[in-house]
């Protein structure tokens, strides 16, 4: 998804790095995202990628990179580091270095490792960049720091993915959704936008209302759409969606959206998509 992030959480696909003294393509690298308290690097297993955090809870954020490559000749570790570059351009290395075993005849490789914390500052709101690099760049992606809390209450909610899909008046099953974020100005009628996200296994149920309002570029309200994430245990994880537009095609002018949600008057999110 195009945001006003420019997340790409699958990294640039390069061309062929070959990293340190022993000899490896790195073809493709995928970089994933995830908050960490402390301690030992969480195992994959509890590890929530997300490309959204926020100032007031989170303390460390882990990288977990995915490294493709051609079939190796021999076994090693390929050390992978890590810069953030913040919202004011400040650039700053990450605390930790991972090691990637590369095992011989493999062509995929994993690991992770916490990164990057607030600091005696803090962390400032805004969009921050994660490039990583063994001796050539392997892949960036980025992710948007909220003045909101990431959990809500005793809920602990946490904000997954936003995602926007054509629908009509009748809300596209989540199993149809074709998720994009470029539209045709001829053909779009109704665009929805979904937010989903995760949290522990609930002992009761409850609902979190959201609004999220749609700006074009000329800053004018377009419209804000207000419905609610209805949260029922056992579940860990789910969705809620709604959409705005018309009837018919042919309303929507071109150019750039915005999309602001918020909860509790709070933001959680800022994303884009583009009519053409």
């Amino acid at each position: 998804m195009k945001s006003v992030l420019g997340r790409s959480i699958v990294a640039l696909t390069l061309a062929p790095v070959v990293a340190q003294a022993q000899s490896v393509n790195v073809t493709r690298t995928t970089l994933r995202l995830f908050e960490q308290a402390s301690g030992f690097v969480l195992g994959a297993e509890k590890r929530v990628y997300t490309s959204y955090f926020n100032t007031l809870r989170t303390r460390y954020i882990g990288v977990e990179a995915t490294l493709e490559y051609a079939a190796a000749s021999a076994s090693f570790q390929l050390t992978v580091g890590c810069q953030i570059t913040h919202p004011d351009g400040k650039v700053v290395d990450g605390i930790w270095k991972m090691g990637v075993h590369i095992v011989a005849g493999s062509t995929r490789a994993v690991d992770a490792n916490y990164m990057f914390g607030g600091g005696r500052d803090g962390w400032q709101p805004g969009i921050y960049k994660v490039a990583c690099s063994a001796s050539r760049p392997l892949g960036e992606t980025t992710f948007q720091m909220s003045p909101g809390p990431s959990l809500l209450g005793d809920s602990q909610l946490r904000l997954k993915d936003v995602r926007f899909f054509p629908t009509g008046a009748q809300l596209t099953p989540p199993a149809e959704r074709n998720y994009q974020d470029r539209f045709s100005s001829t053909e779009a009628t109704r665009i929805g936008i979904e937010l989903s996200f995760v949290h522990p296994g609930l002992s009761q149920s409850g609902q979190v209302p959201i609004d999220c309002s749609i700006l074009p570029t000329t800053s004018y309200v377009l419209g804000t759409l207000s419905f609610v994430y209805e949260m029922a245990p056992p579940a860990t994880s789910g969705s809620a969606a709604l959409g705005i537009g018309w009837d018919q095609p042919g309303h929507w002018s071109k150019g750039d959206y915005l999309a602001v949600c918020q909860i509790h008057g709070r933001p959680i999110s800022v994303d884009r998509f583009t009519v053409w």
